[in-house]
């Protein structure tokens, strides 16, 4: 299977043609236009993809993994860091990196 063959073509064209539709074709061409309808459209598309493999991959994660990135998540998103907020997302990381390559480690040991 190729990597278009993921696509689908067909939505990504009519994507483009709605987005040549809603724009100016007599101030910057036809041409012009399209090219960059198509591009915003294949690049919505490889997003799309991108997502829905990001979100099978976190449906297959273990809930220590779930739990740990949601702590950081909760850390990242403070508007204001105090000390031990540095001191804890260290210690969140590592403890991410040390779960996923356990993880990795037995799915590439099970033989």
């Amino acid at each position: 299977m190729t990597t278009e063959a993921r696509y689908n073509r067909k939505a990504i064209m009519n994507a483009a043609w709605e987005i040549v539709r809603k724009a100016n074709v007599a101030l910057y061409g036809f041409r012009t236009i399209m090219r960059r309808a198509l591009k915003a459209a294949w690049a919505n598309a490889k997003h799309e993809l991108a997502m829905k493999a990001r979100q099978e991959k976190q449906k297959q994660a273990s809930p220590k993994v779930i739990r740990i990135q949601k702590e950081i998540a909760v850390l990242e998103s403070k508007t204001h860091w105090e000390q031990p907020d540095y001191a804890r997302i260290g210690v969140l990381r590592a403890a991410l990196r040390a779960v996923l390559s356990q993880s990795s480690d037995h799915l590439t040991h099970r033989g």
